[in-house]
């Protein structure tokens, strides 16, 4: 059918399947002493069969996930990165052409034809998640410690390079790592401060800099592991709840969540992977922590 102008229909088929498991174990029960652990791991795949239409290049390397046929429905693709020159100016493989700056017009963010050069780097979305509970007690205390994790998803890292910047542009960390002098190219993939002398050289250096934040060297691994939880309660014994008469228990609770992020890949630099956008990744969740008092009449 037709909505202003723009047809839409079904021009794809997918298949999917996924399981989840999940394991509960008593490890310790004493008298005075118990511990108990809860394990869940949960598994999704997707592929997509069959796909009746095509799309440009940007669509496969923004970060959000696109469709291709044999791929997962929110695939992740990449320009090919291949190093930086001696000037400190990135490089890449594009169409089975060495792209260098003297040749940065061949890059084409609109080709829709010729896509097999794209590098595969795996799915926008988690294919696996789950938590690890453990519960210890003895006598009135009860303490919980609640560990969650995801991961199989691949990030865009956000794209914060250009070929000029401003006084009023606020630099990542990365730039740190920039390249500086000749031969920090053998180092790192952090390409230079682009200056007027590159500019005057090169005319579309800025379709290098595009490239760059959509390439193969601008991915992280979605992954994580976070320490979500930690409680403690103490439940006032019976007898003392008796003398005081009006009650008939009581207890009290401090709690800690999102503690903090256990594991995250290091190109993030400590930008959480659980909460991204298209581009980039959002800040971490703020710690919270609550103290509780119950009591029952």
């Amino acid at each position: 059918y037709t909505i202003g102008g723009v047809r839409y229909g079904n021009v794809a088929s997918m298949k999917s399947h996924g399981f989840e498991l999940s394991i509960s174990t008593k490890n310790i029960e004493s008298k005075d002493f118990t511990w108990t652990t809860d394990f869940i791991f949960g598994s999704n795949f997707n592929e997509v069969t069959n796909l009746k239409t095509k799309s440009h290049l940007w669509s496969f390397v923004s970060g959000n996930g696109f469709a291709r046929e044999g791929y997962p429905v929110r695939s992740l693709f990449s320009i090919p990165y291949e190093g930086l020159t001696r000037e400190g100016l990135p490089t890449f493989r594009f169409k089975g052409d060495r792209i260098t700056p003297s040749n940065y017009n061949k890059i084409n963010f609109q080709e829709i034809d010729d896509l097999a050069f794209l590098k595969y780097e795996g799915s926008a979305e988690p294919t696996f998640n789950g938590s690890l509970g453990n519960i210890f007690t003895f006598k009135n205390l009860k303490l919980n410690i609640f560990i969650t994790y995801s991961g199989g998803n691949k990030l865009r890292l956000d794209p914060a390079f250009r070929s000029w910047y401003t006084d009023l542009w606020a630099t990542p960390r990365e730039f740190v790592n920039r390249w500086s002098v000749p031969g920090d190219e053998q180092k790192t993939d952090i390409p230079t401060l682009a200056a007027v002398r590159d500019h005057q050289s090169y005319g579309y250096i800025g379709y290098g800099y595009s490239a760059y934040n959509y390439s193969t060297a601008r991915v992280a691994d979605g992954g994580f592991i976070r320490l979500k939880e930690i409680s403690l309660a103490y439940n006032l014994p019976k007898s003392l709840v008796k003398r005081l008469g009006f009650l008939k228990s009581a207890s009290v609770k401090l709690q800690a969540t999102n503690i903090a992020l256990l594991y995250a890949d290091k190109k993030l630099y400590g930008q959480d992977p659980e909460f991204f956008r298209s581009g980039g990744v959002a800040s971490p969740l703020p710690r919270q922590i609550t103290a509780t008092v119950h009591l029952g009449f």
